[in-house]
């Protein structure tokens, strides 16, 4: 192999590997871009699911919803977590409850 047949693969490479770069930096610049507009979806989505859970747990705990109108995320979080607490676990019996003929799986072999 000449030197000259070598060059020609240089400069492919190297254009090969500058296009490459050039597309991880377009990748970057879009990542770049399209961070904010995920993270503003990603707090909606939180304040949404925060929003619903409030409507939820409001009649649970007894308290007049239009009352609690504005309620810090805290505040909603610590409310469910208290209800979810006084909540009686399931007995064992109520969880493995024995099947019937009219259940679907429950016939006799």
């Amino acid at each position: 192999m000449s030197p000259r047949s070598a060059a020609p693969d240089a400069a492919q490479s190297y254009s090969s590997r500058l296009g490459a770069h050039r597309k991880t930096g377009e990748a970057a610049e879009l990542r770049k871009t399209l961070k904010p507009l995920m993270e503003k979806r990603r707090r909606a989505r939180i304040n949404e699911s925060l929003n619903q859970l409030k409507t939820l747990i409001l009649p649970l705990i007894g308290k007049d919803s239009s009352r609690y109108s504005k309620l810090e995320k805290a505040d909603i979080l610590e409310m469910t977590v208290q209800f979810l607490k006084e909540i009686p676990a399931p007995s064992a019996r109520t969880a493995a409850a024995p099947r019937t003929h009219a259940q679907p799986g429950g016939g006799q072999c």
